[in-house]
């Protein structure tokens, strides 16, 4: 799979619709375009200005092919037979959950049925939601899978999802293990979004992509080197070493951003990019942050704007996992976390995240 950092775009998922265009246009300021899976034959209900970064090609939909139907179907037959029931984490959506016919293999239509309330003139299923989520996150790795994408999601539950299954599932019912070989962080990156991103138009958008595709490609290049070279390291004087690096070089890059962004927009606003990474011990990020008995209860601050934060502990069978690990898989969650300068609040949040994934875990 492409890495998220260096590839040109990432999938949105899970719905079709976009379902805030300040998440969008923020998505766009770090990644060039953002690709969706829709089904053939149907129009999306686009907003004009989801029409024309769709028409400039910033949105690229991608048809399903009867091969992609076919292996989300292996998949997610596969997973339900292991469940005795579906994990409280599919079972909350933010929005209304509706699944469209032509994103389901035929062999599959029969199980869905069941639990439909309904299917409407546009050929969408109206199941339980906990269903619905566990096949749109079959299908959009799936799809991820098979086209080099990685994946970007303003949806909690799915986000806490994708953390489960990028280390294969293997994490300890105990989050908060502080004798832990491996653990799971989270590298949180904030403060990137400009204060008027609402009310900019997106074509304003197209010329600030032109203008800093230099800084971004030197962002995600940092990200991602940090990434890689921070969940292989097992000595914790070298590892200090990466975090102090890495301090150095994403806030120098910043800096530089910051004099572009001053031409487009007013001040930057807090908002957050999680990427997610394995890392070898507590006592690595403890020996570099505080002692370790806190480093479940916090997230430690490694530079202005940029820090790390344990969320849970990984199993000894999972440290192969971590071995295998490679920035490629890394989650991506973009939050929108105080209000901008539109009088419509930013709802897009993530919270209680440790939480969320006890409950997946041990459901």
């Amino acid at each position: 799979m492409a890495n998220s950092f260096s590839a040109d775009g990432l999938l949105y998922y899970p719905t079709i619709e976009f379902q805030d265009e300040t998440w969008l246009k923020s998505a766009l300021i770090f990644w060039d375009k953002i690709y969706r899976i829709v089904p053939s034959g149907y129009s999306p209900n686009d907003s004009y200005e989801v029409d024309i970064a769709k028409s400039e090609g910033l949105i690229e939909d991608i048809n399903l092919s009867a091969e992609d139907l076919k292996n989300t179907a292996d998949t997610f037959e596969e997973f339900c037979e292991g469940l005795s029931f579906f994990p409280s984490g599919f079972d909350a959506s933010t929005y209304e959950v509706r699944l469209h016919s032509d994103k389901i293999d035929d062999r599959l239509k029969p199980f869905f049925r069941q639990f439909s309330e309904s299917v409407d003139k546009q050929g969408f299923y109206k199941i339980p939601e906990n269903i619905a989520n566990g096949y749109m996150f079959s299908l959009s790795d799936t799809v991820s899978k098979r086209r080099e994408l990685s994946k970007l999601t303003d949806d909690p539950d799915m986000f806490t999802a994708m953390t489960y299954f990028d280390v294969e599932g293997n994490f300890d019912e105990y989050l908060t293990d502080e004798e832990a070989k491996d653990i799971y962080t989270t590298l949180i990156i904030e403060n990137l979004v400009p204060a008027d991103v609402r009310s900019v138009s997106i074509k304003r958008l197209i010329d600030l992509n032109r203008d800093s595709s230099e800084y971004k490609n030197e962002f995600k290049k940092r990200v991602s080197e940090f990434n890689q070279k921070l969940s292989k390291c097992e000595d914790k004087e070298f590892a200090t070493k990466l975090i102090q690096n890495f301090r150095k070089e994403i806030t120098e890059v910043n800096t530089s951003y910051n004099e572009i962004l001053k031409t487009y927009f007013n001040d930057l606003k807090s908002s957050l990019i999680y990427v997610g990474v394995p890392v070898a011990s507590a006592s690595i990020l403890g020996s570099v942050f505080s002692s370790k008995s806190e480093l479940f209860e916090v997230a430690y601050e490694i530079a202005k704007g940029i820090t790390v934060g344990t969320v849970a502990s990984i199993t000894a069978t999972g440290r192969e996992v971590r071995k295998r690990w490679s920035s490629k898989k890394s989650n991506y969650y973009l939050e929108l976390k105080k209000e901008l300068t539109s009088s419509e609040n930013a709802r897009i949040k993530i919270s209680n995240f440790s939480r969320r994934l006890d409950e997946f875990i041990n459901d």
